[in-house]
């Protein structure tokens, strides 16, 4: 088989640079099968892609997670991924001698810190000088939300050198930093703004997009300075648009969680528990952290945004209730002459929709037992369980006594209802109760085997 011609290697190389770091391994798996000139000539180009791109990572590691948005969609400083690549290949020119010292990468400085760090500063250059080659779709942000802009990004590639250092310290920070590892911190940040006056905002902006659980971040920006934990203080510095972007992020949750419903079914009531769990971590570190005051702009939005969720989890657990019951209904039955009791009715359908919203509910009340705590309904939440609990292990062992004395219209109807009481016993963490009930419904499944039935339960 020929070598490939100069257009198919560059339209091969095209298709290299583009693919996604997955399909490029994917792809260096299957070329090698192919056999042939031209496909060793794919692969060659398929290692290189992958040596280069790993050089990129080892230099550009500090920033890397800016090029990503965040998996819990908190407004932050997140540029688009099809930069990191433009940008590399503009910072890399003229430095091949050198990049192969990025091989060797280890956990502390090297000789390949010093490369790396001339890398990013000719990223930097690059961004500032000609950020139309590399970033030709540029569009500028809206009013209010985070800089994604080249000079912004060019100011980030400044800071690589103390973020890289900085990096390895931050579980300390996040955690209980002792008075030494408190003042390296604010060293960093009086570093980070000797390099720009925008540099310790953007140091932060850095850290953050390294933290997962974006409340955590909280503990960096107050503890930035001696008084950063004053909101007075704090929402007059550039650190107080970290607390404004999480308010932001729990207003856009609550109208998500309002939104809702339990028709939508377990996965979307899934989202809502964590949705509202979110909410509580961030407002339970705000009261940690923050010395908020109740009438500030600040203490205005954490409070409605407070009575929104509560009031909105107060009437989950209000359908809750209400979908248990449309779901394992009692009726009304005559005893004798005009007295009457209630009981279970037998005759409910074992699927379909009020099934459904109801295991979604109750599928949320227990996702909800820690964020309860701190939207003040946990107590509510505690008794709700104990009642629904009630419900049905009396709804079960009442369908177990009808089915036993014969009085059930259809036994295998009934065996299927009395098994999505345990179903939803089980649901609830009612573990004993939902045993309890399954071990009668075995033994009352037998019985009824012995008598020539063979029913089956849900």
């Amino acid at each position: 088989m020929s070598s490939l011609s100069a257009a198919h290697r560059a339209a091969l190389q095209a298709v290299v640079q583009a693919a996604p770091d997955a399909a490029l391994a994917r792809l260096g798996e299957a070329v090698p099968a192919l056999g042939g000139s031209k496909a060793a000539e794919l692969a060659v180009m398929i290692v290189q892609e992958g040596r280069d791109r790993a050089r990129r990572d080892t230099a550009f590691a500090p920033l890397l997670p800016l090029f990503r948005p965040r998996a819990d969609a908190t407004p932050a400083l997140v540029f688009p991924a099809s930069l990191l690549a433009r940008i590399w290949r503009e910072a890399r020119k003229d430095e091949e001698a050198f990049l192969a010292l990025l091989d060797g990468a280890g956990p502390g400085p090297g000789e390949w810190t010093l490369v790396a760090d001339r890398l990013c500063a000719h990223a930097a250059a690059v961004l500032r000088d000609r950020p139309e080659d590399v970033w030709p779709d540029y569009r500028k942000p809206s009013v209010g939300a985070p800089p994604v802009t080249p000079t912004e990004l060019a100011g980030c590639f400044d800071l690589v050198p103390l973020a890289r250092g900085a990096l390895p310290r931050l579980p300390a920070w996040l955690e209980r930093p002792d008075d030494t590892q408190l003042a390296g911190l604010r060293l960093l940040i009086q570093d980070a703004m000797a390099v720009s006056p925008e540099g310790g905002r953007r140091m932060v902006d850095i850290l953050f997009a390294h933290v997962v659980d974006a409340e955590r971040m909280l503990r960096i920006v107050t503890r930035t300075s001696r008084l950063a934990d004053s909101e007075f203080i704090l929402s007059h510095s550039d650190m107080g648009i970290f607390v404004e972007r999480l308010l932001e992020a729990v207003q856009t949750r609550s109208q998500r969680i309002a939104a809702a419903r339990p028709l939508q079914g377990e996965a979307a009531m899934a989202e809502v528990v964590a949705d509202i769990a979110w909410c509580a971590a961030v407002l339970a570190e705000m009261d940690l952290t923050l010395q908020i005051r109740p009438g500030s702009p600040w203490g205005r939005t954490a409070r409605m945004a407070r009575i929104q969720v509560a009031g909105q989890l107060s009437g989950l657990m209000k359908s809750t209730a209400a979908a248990v019951h449309a779901a394992l209904p009692m009726k009304r039955q005559v005893i004798t002459g005009r007295m009457t009791r209630m009981s279970p009715w037998l005759e409910a359908p074992a699927t379909g929709e009020a099934v459904e919203t109801a295991a979604a509910l109750l599928s949320a009340l227990v996702g909800l037992r820690g964020a309860a705590q701190t939207f003040g309904c946990e107590a509510d939440r505690s008794a709700l369980k104990l009642d629904l609990t009630d419900y049905l292990s009396t709804w079960a062992n009442e369908a177990l006594d009808s089915i036993g004395d014969g009085e059930a219209p259809e036994a295998d109807g009934a065996l299927r209802l009395v098994g999505m009481a345990a179903r939803f016993l089980t649901l609830i963490d009612a573990l004993e109760a939902a045993r309890a009930v399954r071990r009668r419904a075995a033994s009352a499944e037998a019985l009824l085997a012995t008598r020539g039935a063979s029913p089956g339960v849900a």
